[in-house]
């Protein structure tokens, strides 16, 4: 039975997957928590939770984990921002310990330890043209990538050049909807709320009105990252270029909202103003034209929720206002 241990396993993407790699019945899944109460949470799911503060300056609980032999396979999905080098730098070094004991033991090729690391859509950055996960990223491209994302592109180019010691893989989610407020809260609660108070005040929502984001659903991506680990060795073994874009709709933020006025009952009217320099927003804001067909080729994943996020607004906005 594989062993997973996931980085960000109590957040809103990380949940989901440990979730779903548990109710396969194939993987023995752990988890990092940084305080008791969360390490509570994971127990109950049947996750082993492996306890530490502060993973990026503190390693030592999660090192000793997978050190003992205990893991297989490690999952970034923490959202950790610069924290996920020091991940990555010390599950190296984990790595290169894995292939000298192999080799103390006579073995050239044992089994790597692996690595998947949630990326995100955001590194293609803004445009209507049509990009897949073999283009190129970086400042050098068509589309240099997000502001707030740019910093991902030296660690997914990281993550590549560190396959000679880990078996590597990078998935990149489009804009994530489902379940929760997360991302879409500091949008969503204005016309939440003015439809709750029966208001009618004009309501300004700093994005780009013609913008059309990639758009998936949480859980298809944890699906895409449960294939990503049961292929994950077999992409490796290959050298198949391991970096997948997983995105199920493209649609119009004019359309996102006004479904969102229309299902939440609220009857003034939502100007999207632009982002107005914001990072967050800009990066909100970011059109992608993109495709999943190596993940769904490769990987054999198949999302489900593919009616799109408008579609459906009145159960989102619902599963929104519930996890307030």
């Amino acid at each position: 039975m594989p062993r997973v241990l996931i980085f960000g396993a109590t957040g809103y993407v990380g949940r989901r997957v440990a979730g779903l790699l548990v109710q396969s019945g194939q993987h023995c899944v752990y988890g990092v928590a940084r305080t008791q109460a969360k390490a509570l949470l994971l127990q109950r799911e049947e996750i082993i939770p492996v306890l530490c503060s502060d993973p990026a300056h503190n390693p030592e609980s999660y090192l000793s984990t997978i050190r003992s032999g205990s893991i297989d396979i490690v999952i970034d999905v923490s959202e950790a921002g610069q924290g996920s080098h020091a991940f990555l730098r010390d599950v190296k070094r984990l790595g290169e310990e894995r292939i000298e004991s192999w080799r103390g033991k006579g073995i050239v090729n044992g089994p790597k330890l692996g690595y998947i690391y949630c990326s995100g859509t955001w590194v293609h950055g803004s445009s209507e043209r049509p990009v897949t996960d073999l283009d190129l990223v970086g400042p050098d491209s068509q589309t240099p990538p997000e502001e707030l994302s740019a910093w991902r592109v030296a660690l997914e180019k990281e993550v590549l050049a560190s396959s000679d010691i880990l078996d590597v893989m990078i998935i990149r989610p489009a804009l994530v909807y489902g379940r929760e407020s997360t991302i879409w809260a500091p949008y969503f609660m204005p016309v939440l709320q003015a439809a709750r108070n029966k208001t009618l005040s004009p309501i300004e929502i700093p994005l780009v009105e013609n913008s059309r984001p990639g758009l998936i659903h949480v859980d298809d991506v944890a699906t895409a990252f449960q294939k990503a680990v049961e292929k994950l060795p077999m992409i490796a073994g290959v050298r198949i270029y391991p970096v997948f874009d997983l995105v199920t709709s493209q649609e119009s933020m004019r359309d996102i909202f006004d479904a969102l006025a229309l299902c939440s009952g609220y009857a003034g009217t939502i100007q999207l103003v632009g982002h107005g320099g914001d990072s967050f927003s800009k990066a909100m804001s970011a059109t992608f034209n993109g495709t999943s067909a190596r993940a769904e080729l490769l990987l054999e994943w198949r999302p489900r929720r593919l009616g799109g996020f408008r579609k459906d607004m009145s159960i989102y906005a619902m599963a929104f206002e519930a996890s307030l």
